[in-house]
């Protein structure tokens, strides 16, 4: 009897199924799971790729503040410069104002107008100072020197010589203010020379002024240092005018830059101290 009870209540328990969902319960939860990595991972590139834009954007604007900021330092020196210029030449001598711009073998003082240039070539002419060295002495030959200079052989008067800058010390003798030029005195010095040169040649010192030989010494040297001062570098070749066989140059066959000596002729005689014709 004992026996037979216990397979009853074995029997009348109830029984319990497993339904299918519980499984698919699970499977769902881990397919989740992976999901929800994944777009933590789309996430976190996006959120990476937005602040790398945020940073070059960033990086950007740095550096064009910085370009920006360089710029408005470059210009508020370069005011600044303008202001300092225009204060410090207020305080600058007047005279500087006047300073003329300078000009190869020209006038330093502003008081000589600029002079145009030429090319030219040198030509020959040995009647200035004839192989027959008296004939020096003639009219003819006289006559040509004195053509080469203007009246008054390049002494000018300065009318407002305030108006000028570096100004060498006046003449003595005249009433105003005057000064020679170095062209006329370079050719009165040239002058001198073949003179007592002439004279001595054709033994006529008798015909020499009586100061021109203690004269000779000044015009050397000063002669010297025009020529080197002038420095005129125009090539010359072999010798058109020497005796055959003589090597070397005569320097005939060269071209030169010159000043245009009619402008400076004219210059000269139309600013005259006096009508004195001479050399």
């Amino acid at each position: 009897m004992a026996r037979s009870t216990a397979k009853q209540e074995y029997t009348d328990l109830p029984t319990v199924e497993f339904e299918d969902h519980d499984h698919d319960d699970s499977v769902t939860e881990v397919s989740d799971t992976y999901a929800g990595s994944d777009e933590e991972k789309c996430w976190d590139g996006e959120q990476r790729n937005e602040l790398s834009k945020r940073s070059r954007t960033r990086r950007a604007c740095t550096t064009v503040f910085s370009l920006r900021n360089l710029l408005d330092a470059v210009l508020v020196l370069a005011i600044i410069g303008l202001l300092l210029d225009r204060r410090l030449s207020q305080y600058e001598p007047q005279d500087k104002e006047r300073q003329p711009m300078l000009e190869t073998l020209g006038d330093i003082t502003g008081f000589a107008p600029k002079i145009s240039q030429q090319i030219k070539s040198f030509k020959p002419d040995f009647s200035f100072a004839p192989e027959d060295a008296s004939k020096f002495f003639t009219p003819e030959v006289q006559n040509k020197w004195l053509d080469l200079v203007p009246r008054g052989l390049g002494y000018i008067q300065i009318p407002h010589p305030a108006d000028y800058t570096r100004l060498p010390t006046p003449l003595d003798g005249y009433p105003s203010t005057v000064y020679t030029t170095a062209m006329t005195h370079q050719l009165h010095c040239l002058y001198a020379i073949v003179e007592v040169y002439s004279g001595m040649a054709s033994n006529n010192t008798d015909k020499v002024p009586e100061e021109t030989p203690w004269h000779l010494n000044h015009c050397f040297e000063y002669l010297r240092q025009s020529i080197m001062c002038c420095g005129d570098t125009a090539l010359e070749g072999q010798a058109t005018t020497f005796p055959e066989g003589v090597t070397g140059s005569d320097g005939w066959d060269a071209t030169h830059v010159c000043r245009d000596y009619g402008e400076v002729y004219g210059y000269l005689e139309e600013r005259r101290a006096n009508d004195d014709v001479w050399i």
